[in-house]
């Protein structure tokens, strides 16, 4: 009986370590999608990844909407010509995922070319057991 039980508690454990990993692995997925969509211009996949109450701050101060980011990545007055992931980190609380992220991104806006790098915070949510983007706070490191 002892052996059954402490069996149960192991295979509990284990369950639950999987399901934070898969957890894990998917959020950086999202972020890696949701990065990934500024050079392609992908609207489909930001609107997949988007919460429709998703509340992004710019690094002026500017909040901006699921609408408003869509519309935006549309906009010829700036290009994304390349974008990378420089360092990710996911942390779990339930059904909130924070994932801490820079990136490096080389922008074409207004005729001039500029290499930023960029530090954000992006807050989801599991909804119906699936995670959408639903907070994002953005600060500008530098512009070259």
């Amino acid at each position: 009986m002892k052996q059954i039980f402490t069996l149960l508690i192991f295979a509990c454990l284990a369950s639950c370590a999987f399901g934070q990993n898969t957890d894990e692995e998917e959020l950086k997925q999202l972020n890696y999608d949701w990065i990934s969509a500024y050079v392609t211009r992908d609207t489909a996949v930001m609107s997949r990844i988007f919460a429709e109450d998703l509340a992004l701050v710019s690094p002026n101060g500017t909040t901006f909407r699921k609408r408003d980011i869509l519309k935006n990545l549309l906009s010829p007055k700036q290009e994304y010509l390349s974008i990378k992931v420089d360092t990710v980190s996911v942390k779990l609380r339930g059904n909130i995922g924070l994932v801490s992220a820079k990136a490096t991104a080389v922008v074409k806006a207004n005729g001039q070319t500029h290499t930023i790098q960029t530090s954000y915070l992006d807050v989801y949510e599991k909804r119906d057991g699936r995670w959408v983007a639903i907070a994002s706070q953005v600060a500008l490191v530098s512009v070259k």
